[in-house]
């Protein structure tokens, strides 16, 4: 989404109208579910993807006669059976995709835009708010409880909206769709090492926010990490002095051995994170579970549901941008199935 509104942002400095293609709804076997989005120009595609073949070029050339008619519009696109076991589906799927028009000379849009992007240095969770029937112009930027940016008006009440997954919703003769801009919850990542060093820019290219920890100077540079919300040099037997870990998130211990492992793994489970994964061998991981339990925990504190060790998806994986493919999986999976309630 950054990468999107910073190439709206560069349009509109190039005085170049736009249409953001955003897929609200669908059914069926579809490529892309609701929040997937795609930004046109005069020329084609700029960025982002609707899943690909037919109608992400149908899409495409509507966005574009829509430019030249300076309107937005609702659409909807039927993939046939054909179609989506080109992608890799067995049945046919509907999409709903609105198309909202950019004028780059509307002086509201810009304070929408800039705001969106502020939120990314936030650490509260924060949704885009569009209008969707076509019938007028609305964008807003929502952060925490509070709107901090909008063009046009928008529904009365905001509740229903500020869901963890994106949410198509119809208010009277108007429809809106919300999605999250920035979500909720960070990753903190406990230990500097190779595997840090993969993982902290993959999952910032999948919309995770992380902060390494380390207790060596060598392995907390920024140079590391660039794409890291924060880096942090501090002792594994006092993290609680530098850290303060909500449900909304991540725990991943990485670190360079037993000790500073059965640390970081202890002062998580004292949190109320809703994931903690684990690195190690077998002979590591229960060589840390003892310890774990002789301090008090319990079977039940070290339950699979909230603590994955080994940690990440079973791909057989052994180089440590494999072991971060392997993570990121994982994380997303938890992450989807938190959006969905489960």
């Amino acid at each position: 989404m950054k990468k999107l509104l910073n190439a709206i942002r560069d349009g509109f400095s190039r005085k170049e109208n736009l249409v953001l293609v955003t897929i609200v709804a669908g059914s069926g076997s579809t490529p892309r579910g609701p929040g997937a989005k795609m930004l046109v120009g005069s020329g084609g595609r700029i960025t982002g993807t609707i899943g690909g073949a037919i109608p992400e070029y149908l899409a495409i050339e509507t966005g574009k006669t829509l430019i030249a008619e300076k309107r937005s519009a609702l659409r909807e696109y039927i993939l046939h059976p054909n179609e989506v076991a080109d992608l890799g589906a067995k049945c046919g799927g509907e999409v709903r995709v609105f198309f909202q028009y950019l004028d780059a000379e509307d002086r509201e849009l810009v304070p929408v835009l800039d705001a969106g992007l502020r939120c990314f240095s936030s650490r509260e969770p924060s949704w885009l708010i569009t209008r969707t029937d076509g019938g007028g112009s609305a964008l807003a930027v929502v952060e925490g409880d509070r709107i901090v940016a909008q063009s046009g008006a928008l529904p009365p009440d905001l509740g229903p909206f500020l869901k963890p997954a994106g949410v198509w919703r119809e208010e009277g003769d108007k429809t809106w769709f919300a999605e999250p801009l920035v979500r909720e919850g960070f990753v903190y990542v406990f230990g500097g090492g190779h595997v840090a060093q993969e993982l902290v820019p993959l999952l910032d290219h999948l919309g995770f926010r992380c902060i390494v920890f380390d207790d060596r100077e060598e392995f907390t540079r920024r140079e590391l990490f660039p794409k890291a919300e924060g880096i942090i040099r501090g002792d594994f037997q006092d993290i609680a002095a530098h850290v303060s870990i909500g449900p909304q998130d991540y725990v991943v211990v990485v670190t360079r051995g037993h000790v500073s492992d059965y640390d970081a793994e202890a002062f998580a489970l004292k949190t109320p994170a809703r994931y903690i994964g684990v690195i190690g061998s077998r002979t590591k991981l229960a060589f840390v579970s003892d310890r774990l339990r002789a301090l008090g925990f319990t079977g039940k504190d070290l339950n699979a549901e909230r603590v994955h060790a080994p940690i990440g998806l079973d791909i057989k994986s052994e180089t440590p941008a494999e072991i971060a493919v392997s993570i990121a999986g994982e994380l997303i999976l938890v992450r989807a199935r938190f959006s969905e309630g489960v």
